[in-house]
């Protein structure tokens, strides 16, 4: 096989996000008038090529690449070949990646239009969507390391983007402190890991842990000291709890469309990594790990509802809805099955996509809303069912969505994951689940009370221009339920 096929090929979805990033900073110094316009087309380019790039795989060579064995090419190849791990299941979440991306690249343009750092966005944005691909098929910590600063770096800067937001500076501070710890706690992992292995790749550790491990012997140890750094690190980026201390805050501070990017595509790129980890490295030791992750998950189910209870700003509101689901996906993160060696995680990608998409189309509409009113309060969106009944069916199918109601995706997602959790025998954690979907029904009801049920407080005109945004919307509102009538375009 040619250096086209084993590098320039596999890579092509990455190189497409990084290629459109590279042409913005180019645009950006040369900063010509008659250049602004072509800024936001160069931008899409990034994840509409990465979406091609991707169908190109697909169609050409969908297993090739995952066959190949290094040992007979030059050393740099040969290590990226035991580095990149690039299979069906790898192009199916570059796939989700590259089409959540487009709608957030949609509804981050429209809101930052007359801003003039939007160029600079873009680039973040681009970086951290290369960064995010880089993620879901690491093969190697190294690899996981220098994807995860990629994507995590830019998003503390995009936290605080608006400059003139003092509450947004000051999430981005207390985002870059937490994810700092948590960065040097992965490391720490990593060395202890390398410590005991000698190695780095994800295939060869799994092979060293092959023997059993614990006890007080000094090797056992070391593994379970670094499988429990491994939980706290990954569980800082999904916002698990105890671990959420940042999240809500973040995700109130920073503009509205980098929050739904940050609920949506992110998270998706995060549950890949701890895929890779658990299931790629760790699973000779699951029985260590499994039942600290399902606590964790109960934990955080009930600290995401309860605590979205009390919130009236829907930003915050979402935030603590994204904790809660983070507890649902870990749920069917641990309820992972084989078949052969292949692991089952269609149910978990299923869920991931909705919410993805959940999320976003949540998050495109309140930074509409806010774009006119410079509120997310809920008593802003008083009366939209009426005032404007699109984006108020939006919203409500989106929301019924995020409680699990039928016959929505959601409902699918959720039923789905817990038919896992109770054949891999984890019933106890799904009663406790349903209990905590339960409280949860409750927070997003008072959403669809004040879209329906309540007298508008002022009244709210949308922009001509805001009409990409609301198709985007409509897209997000129908795949809740297109999916869950067609499950199977997902894989189901």
């Amino acid at each position: 096989m040619s250096l086209l096929d084993l590098f320039l090929i596999p890579v092509s979805p990455v190189a497409s996000f990084v290629i459109a990033g590279l042409l913005l900073i180019v645009l950006q110094c040369i900063r010509s008038p008659k250049l602004k316009g072509i800024t936001k087309i160069v931008a899409l380019l990034g994840p509409l090529g990465s979406l091609l790039a991707t169908w190109n795989l697909f169609k050409s060579q969908p297993l090739a690449y995952s066959l190949v064995t290094a040992g007979s090419y030059e050393a740099w190849l040969n290590e990226f070949i035991l580095s990149y791990h690039l299979d069906s299941t790898t192009m199916i979440w570059y796939w989700a990646i590259g089409a959540i991306a487009s709608i957030s690249f949609i509804f981050v343009e429209a809101y930052f239009k007359d801003l003039e750092e939007l160029p600079e966005i873009l680039i973040l944005l681009e970086f951290i969507a290369a960064a995010m691909m880089l993620l879901v098929s690491a093969n190697n910590l190294l690899m996981v390391f220098m994807a995860l600063e990629l994507m995590s770096l830019p998003t503390y800067v995009l936290v605080g983007v608006e400059r003139e937001k003092h509450f947004g500076a000051e999430a981005s501070l207390k985002y870059f402190l937490f994810g700092s710890f948590a960065t040097v706690l992965l490391l720490f992992s990593i060395a202890l890991l390398y410590a005991y292995t000698g190695t780095l790749q994800f295939s060869q550790i799994s092979n060293f842990l092959m023997v059993p491990v614990g006890g007080t012997n000094p090797a056992g140890i070391m593994v379970m000291a670094a499988s429990a750094l491994f939980i706290i690190a990954v569980g800082f980026k999904l916002g698990l709890a105890p671990f959420h201390m940042w999240l809500p805050d973040a995700y109130e501070g920073a503009a509205t469309p980098i929050t739904g990017f940050m609920g949506s595509a992110i998270k998706l790129a995060g549950f890949g990594m701890a895929l890779r980890l658990w299931w790629g490295m760790l699973a000779p030791i699951s029985a260590h790990w499994v039942a600290i992750l399902g606590s964790l998950s109960v934990v955080t189910m009930f600290v995401g509802n309860l605590g979205a209870l009390r919130q009236r700003n829907l930003k915050r509101l979402f935030a603590y809805s994204s904790i809660s689901h983070a507890g649902y996906l870990v749920l069917g993160l641990i309820s992972i099955s084989k078949t052969g060696t292949q692991l089952d995680t269609q149910n978990l990608f299923y869920y991931l996509v909705v919410y993805g998409f959940m999320f976003l189309g949540v998050f495109g509409i309140l930074g509409l809303i806010e774009k006119q009113t410079g509120s997310t309060d809920i008593s802003t969106f008083e009366g939209i069912g009426f005032s404007h009944p699109l984006l108020g069916a939006c919203l409500a199918i989106l929301v019924l969505s995020a409680a699990g109601i039928p016959p929505t995706a959601g409902f699918l997602g959720k039923y789905l994951l817990f038919a896992d959790a109770v054949r891999t025998g984890h019933v106890w954690l799904v009663v406790l689940a349903v209990l905590s979907s339960v409280i949860g029904v409750f927070y997003y009801l008072r959403v669809l009370v004040a879209l329906y049920m309540t007298e508008p407080s002022q009244r709210i005109i949308l922009s001509s221009q805001s009409r990409i945004v609301v198709w985007s919307v409509i897209a997000c509102a129908f795949c809740m339920i297109f999916f869950s009538f067609f499950p199977q375009r997902l894989g189901i």
